[in-house]
């Protein structure tokens, strides 16, 4: 299921970034540079939306759980553009519904999760095509027939993702993220260590929405 999620992932960003590369406004310039195609639209400034997809997870103290679900949430961002080139920093945090039971009293799952990332893209016009990485913390719940404990564990996060923006100020978006998390104590007392090394590994895929305030704000020119 991860690895159909991740190719669809990538398929949807070569779709939107052929069509956009279409989509390019045609300039006539300059009886000395001939014809050229220009970019128009601007990925600079503040934006915020909200976003809605599913996920996946496992760790090492329930091997042969996979617990799977839905996951939700809101994103803020600010994106600085220097030609087609675009960098920016973005904070997500989502709730999940992600999670599952053998029946004989074992459970996994996922509550919640966030992370912190910078994005590195390319954009062709309306669509934007980026790479992105950062620090992840969630919280993991396990349970067993005699007990349960419940920790937030820390980590990393890589992904990628395609953007297009309908208006100026709209954009829509897929986006895949893979996150690793640690045991905050994984070889001491805590309530997930117990002298394991305890790991959670996530898949999430996402589609959303960002709405941009003042579309081309860019505190660096």
């Amino acid at each position: 299921m991860q690895k159909a999620l991740v190719a669809a992932t990538f398929a949807a960003a070569a779709f939107v970034g052929g069509g956009a590369s279409a989509a390019d406004v045609y300039s006539a310039g300059s009886m000395k540079d001939g014809p050229s195609y220009v970019t128009v639209t601007n990925w600079s400034g503040f934006y915020a939306g909200a976003n809605v997809g599913y996920g996946s997870s496992a760790n090492t103290y329930h091997t042969d759980l996979v617990p799977e679900g839905v996951i939700g949430g809101g994103q803020i961002g600010f994106n600085i553009q220097r030609g087609a080139l675009v960098f920016g920093l973005e904070t997500d945090f989502n709730g999940a519904d992600v999670q599952q039971n053998d029946g004989y009293g074992y459970g996994s799952a996922l509550n919640w999760l966030g992370t912190v990332r910078g994005r590195a893209g390319y954009a062709f016009d309306h669509a934007l095509l980026y790479a992105t990485a950062g620090v992840a913390y969630g919280e993991v719940q396990n349970s067993w027939w005699h007990g349960g404990a419940t920790e937030t564990q820390t980590g990393w996060v890589v992904g990628a993702g395609a953007e297009y923006k309908l208006t100026p100020v709209w954009s829509v978006k897929g986006e895949y993220q893979y996150i690793d998390l640690d045991a905050s104590n994984p070889n001491g007392a805590g309530p997930l260590g117990e002298g394991r090394n305890l790991r959670s590994q996530i898949d999430t895929f996402r589609i959303g929405v960002n709405y941009f305030f003042g579309p081309g704000f860019d505190p660096l020119k």
